[in-house]
């Protein structure tokens, strides 16, 4: 048995976000250049790691499942963006007015714009939930 040991380095890289795509695409490179897939026996199926346990007939990687193109894209992000730029677009334009008033007043007076920015985020609401709604399964 070899045991592990990482050190402080290697363990603070190991969270990182590059360290993690690594880490992925190693994993999806290979269960896709493996060997011809064959059938496994039980035993071997719980050996290996990389092994769909729902799998029957051919075994599949389980980092396949997660790179399929059928999978449900969040298009919440867009439609908030689009609705920034059109309907919400003078809620924007009074927030940074806002933003450019309250430089020059005194700090110990606490100015802010809260009025202003919750009514983009009320604005983006009632623009985005008719159209996102639909889309929902």
């Amino acid at each position: 048995m070899h045991s592990h040991f990482l050190s402080s380095r290697s363990l603070s890289s190991l969270f990182s976000l590059r360290s993690l795509l690594a880490v992925f695409a190693s994993a999806h490179e290979r269960c896709t250049l493996a060997a011809p897939r064959r059938r496994l026996s039980n035993r071997s199926r719980r050996t290996l790691s990389l092994v769909h346990p729902r799998s029957r007939s051919q075994p599949q990687c389980i980092v396949d499942s997660f790179i399929m193109a059928s999978d449900p894209v969040d298009i919440k992000l867009d439609l908030e963006k689009e609705c920034l730029a059109t309907e919400c677009a003078k809620k924007v334009e009074a927030y940074n007015a806002c933003l450019e008033r309250i430089k020059s007043v005194d700090p110990m007076k606490e100015p802010h714009c809260y009025n202003q920015y919750f009514d983009i985020i009320h604005c983006v609401d009632v623009c985005v939930d008719p159209k996102l709604w639909p889309t929902l399964k």
